[in-house]
């Protein structure tokens, strides 16, 4: 608060014919903005009373008709109360608040420093007649010309409105939308009811709910307006038809409420025969975003568990097999896909494919792959295969032999390692078991690792190996031949 003695001043009206007059008391220059936006202040009202401290710097703009001109003065709040004017200037528009009126302004801030404090209205303004016609600020409606009042808003700008309690009610609002009425039922037409608040407003943030109804009294029973039936709507993207399960291409058929949701079919009667098409399911645990378009693109080859119970598999497919009744695997490829599906784990009824985890659902529409289609993946399959027998018929001829011996020295002298499969994983961090062979003395030698934790390491007879020597039987020599043949010596 400021200590200065303050003095009461009456704000002087503007002056006759003069275009949006106003008034501030000047507390600061800010010589960045252009023309009267420099002038920083408390906007006062002209012809109203306030308490003012003295050496207060007060601004008075007086527009001349026309916008060309404008009258510009400046007062100060002397010591006995009265006014001092320090200046009093007419000038253009353009530089009515230019350098020479700045300059008077910051000379006039330098020697009469503005004190801090809010403003205190004493006596109010008489309000002013609006001259022109406009819009009421309180109920929107319209406001003839001096038929209300002027009333600064929040940004300083004066705004029309009606006199206090002169505010006509609303006028009924007509409906703009078709919908039945709400107090008898019968359907009314856009625009010939009218609105009303069915369920008011709840809370600060409610909104209330409105309806519309007959203008007048709602008619009697028979002479209401049936409700129509509900125009049928298209589909605005493809999707499968609730009927048939076929594609319904974009506009072809028709969207209507199913259960809670939207679905699509044909039109009446247009079903096509039913696609031989099974679905699988597949879940791919994540975030939610981004949202992914597609499991696999259309077309994708793969062996996959298909579940026949609706529609039997057809037998010929390739790589079919019989899991138990209702389940088979084949070889199959992909159609096209249903909208994916977000699940979140909260109460563990997500897929089995997604069971503890949040992620995307996909089902997916299949055929049986045609015979070149799963041509390669039936090689790599029947190549698994051959070499898990080649594998089973090393481990029992090798690494668990009756005839082998465990010797205190190893000389691997001659003999030539054969490879027969062994690839170590990314995680494994020990060497693989080896197998050599010396086929003019016919042994041969199977070496395996043993110098992991938990194993008993006194048993090694050859660095951190057990190597065990064997005679190179004929079997053993039939496996060495179809494991060269199967895992030819890279170049």
């Amino acid at each position: 608060m400021s200590n200065a003695p303050e003095c009461a001043v009456e704000i002087p009206a503007p002056d006759e014919g003069t275009v949006k007059p106003w008034r501030k008391r000047l507390t600061g220059l800010d010589e960045s903005q252009p023309g009267a936006m420099s002038c920083e202040g408390d906007w006062l009202e002209a012809g109203a009373t306030y308490q003012l401290p003295v050496g207060t710097l007060v601004v008075l703009c007086d527009p001349l008709p026309g916008g060309a001109r404008k009258r510009v003065r400046i007062w100060r709040v002397k010591k006995d109360g009265t006014i001092k004017e320090e200046r009093d200037s007419t000038l253009g528009s353009s530089n009515a608040f230019g350098t020479s009126v700045r300059g008077t302004l910051r000379r006039l801030i330098s020697q009469h420093p503005p004190q801090k404090g809010a403003v205190r209205q004493i006596t109010a303004a008489a309000p002013r007649v609006n001259d022109r016609d406009g819009t009421c600020s309180q109920c929107r409606q319209p406001l003839p010309a001096r038929a209300g009042i002027l009333e600064r808003n929040h940004r300083g700008y004066m705004d029309p409105r009606h006199r206090p309690g002169q505010c006509p009610p609303p006028p009924p609002r007509p409906n703009d939308y078709a919908q039945a009425c709400g107090l008898c039922g019968g359907w009314l037409e856009a625009g010939q009811g009218v609105l009303y608040t069915a369920v008011p407003a709840v809370g600060v943030y409610g909104k209330p709910l409105l309806k519309a109804r007959h203008a007048q009294d709602c008619p009697p029973p028979e002479g209401r307006v049936t409700p129509p039936p509900p125009a049928p709507r298209a589909n605005a993207r493809e999707q499968d038809c609730r009927l048939c399960g076929n594609l319904v291409p974009a506009g072809a058929g028709l969207l209507e409420r199913y259960g809670s949701a939207w679905q699509v079919r044909h039109p009446e009667g247009t079903c096509p025969p039913k696609e031989e098409l099974w679905e699988i399911t597949r879940g791919e645990p994540g975030r939610f975003h981004p949202r992914p378009e597609r499991w696999a693109a259309p077309g994708t080859v793969l062996r996959s568990t298909v579940y026949d119970h609706d529609r039997p598999f057809p037998t010929d497919a390739p790589g079919f097999r019989r899991l138990r009744t209702g389940e088979v695997s084949a070889i199959v490829a992909t159609v096209r896909e249903r909208a994916p599906e977000y699940c979140r784990d909260e109460d563990g009824n997500n897929p089995s494919c997604l069971i503890g985890e949040d992620g995307w659902f996909f089902r997916i529409l299949v055929r049986p792959a045609t015979a070149e289609e799963a041509a390669d993946i039936l090689a790599e399959e029947d190549t698994a295969r051959r070499r898990a027998a080649l594998a089973e018929r090393r481990r029992q001829l090798f690494e668990h032999p009756d005839d082998g011996a465990i010797p205190d020295t190893v000389d691997l002298t001659g003999t030539v390692q054969i490879d027969f499969g062994a690839r170590r994983s990314l995680h494994q961090h020990w060497p693989d078991d080896e197998l050599h062979v010396d086929e003019v003395t016919g042994i041969a030698w199977f070496l395996r690792y043993n110098g992991a934790d938990g194993d008993t390491w006194s048993a090694n007879n050859f660095g951190r190996f057990i190597a065990r020597r064997m005679p190179l039987t004929e079997k053993r020599a039939h496996l060495i031949a179809d494991l060269r043949a199967e895992y030819p010596p890279s170049d």
